[in-house]
């Protein structure tokens, strides 16, 4: 048990999680899964808006691994926005209306995956403030999308 706890340091300090207090999370409004219009999506919903908040993290300058979990992130998102999408039906109008502003931010970002897997930086300040401006679109969408669900 000892091991498995220090391991555990170790792969949330490797994963860069030190330092990053001040960064936005993903937090599920309160709600019981019994007044969920999709609760068997919450616990997939809640992993990836996990992912996300970890991969902003990323966004220091520093290159992504490709190994890394956050270098596929957005098929991640893809899928399980597909599953929303499929359920839609159930869904608030706020649901919908995030459905539709991540499939938004998720066709601003993907020209933007070489910048993500720089760390989110480059020579280039307009393509940096796009891309910036897509992420945080994506994370705000994906907020409001869980949230509904």
């Amino acid at each position: 048990m000892r091991y498995s706890a220090l391991a555990l340091v170790f792969v949330l300090l490797g994963c860069g999680t030190g330092g990053t207090s001040s960064l936005p999370t993903i937090t599920p409004a309160p709600t019981s899964a019994s007044s969920s219009p999709l609760p068997g999506l919450q616990p997939r919903l809640d992993a990836v808006g996990t992912l996300l908040t970890a991969c902003l993290a990323r966004l220091r300058g520093e290159p992504v691994d490709p190994a890394d979990n956050c270098a596929r992130l957005m098929p991640d998102v893809t899928g399980v926005l597909d599953e929303a999408e499929k359920q839609s039906g159930k869904l608030p109008p706020a649901g919908r209306a995030a459905i539709e502003q991540v499939r938004r931010a998720l066709t601003e970002i993907g020209p933007c995956e070489p910048w993500f897997a720089a760390g989110g930086s480059s020579a280039d300040g307009r393509l940096d403030a796009r891309c910036g401006k897509a992420w945080d679109e994506l994370f705000k969408g994906y907020n409001a999308l869980r949230n509904a669900v």
